[in-house]
């Protein structure tokens, strides 16, 4: 049985035009450094540390501005639609007859919000709440409860990557999201999409 599982954030939902919303919003609340929008859109060719290190933001405040931003994204879900080709992909794959899972930093209230306000397919399991470094077990564990023996992780983020090092899933890495295709790139993942429709024809 082969099994997709999908990141949520800058993959199916195309939230990375409210990152500087998201930012202004993290800055009030936890007075973090000035960026123009032009310098955040910038930090994509940065890893995570880099980035954290630029915002100059703590390892031990990650937890909190996660909780943080998921709160913000949940007041801006109207605002949030999906990337063009998305939908039409995770239909086919259901119809193909794959199983079909979401592991996400969002919580599952907001994915399932998004899910039905755009008539998505609904996936057989949804894991929200992924602490920012901790989707690894999230994959495993469905990878597990699904009883999957092909199984792939569809990501935006060098932190998607590194999720599926080590665990028998393999990694897509999109190139429409968040991170920079160089920066996946050096990261190894399994394959690339540069396009929705690739994804389709890399897990067939």
């Amino acid at each position: 049985m082969k099994l997709i599982i999908f990141d949520f954030d800058g993959t199916i939902a195309d939230s990375t035009h409210l990152t500087f919303q998201i930012y202004e919003k993290l800055s009030e609340s936890f007075g973090l450094k000035a960026f123009t929008e032009t310098e955040i859109i910038e930090l994509k060719a940065l890893t995570m540390h880099e980035r954290l290190k630029k915002h100059q933001i703590s390892i031990f405040q990650v937890p909190r501005l996660a909780r943080k931003t998921r709160k913000i994204v949940s007041e801006l879900m109207t605002e949030i639609k999906p990337f063009e080709g998305m939908k039409d992909v995770m239909e086919t794959l259901t119809h193909k007859g794959y199983e079909i899972g979401i592991v996400s930093s969002n919580s599952k209230k907001n994915i399932t919000k998004f899910l039905n306000h755009y008539e998505f397919p609904h996936p057989k399991l949804i894991y929200g709440k992924a602490s920012f470094f901790g989707k690894r077990k999230h994959l495993k564990r469905m990878h597990r409860k699904l009883k999957s023996n092909d199984t792939y992780y569809v990501g935006d983020e060098i932190r998607d990557i590194l999720a599926c090092e080590g665990i028998e899933i393999k990694m897509i890495a999109v190139t429409w999201g968040f991170d920079d295709e160089a920066l996946l790139k050096e990261t190894n993942p399994s394959y690339i999409a540069r396009k929705p429709e690739e994804i389709i024809k890399i897990v067939g």
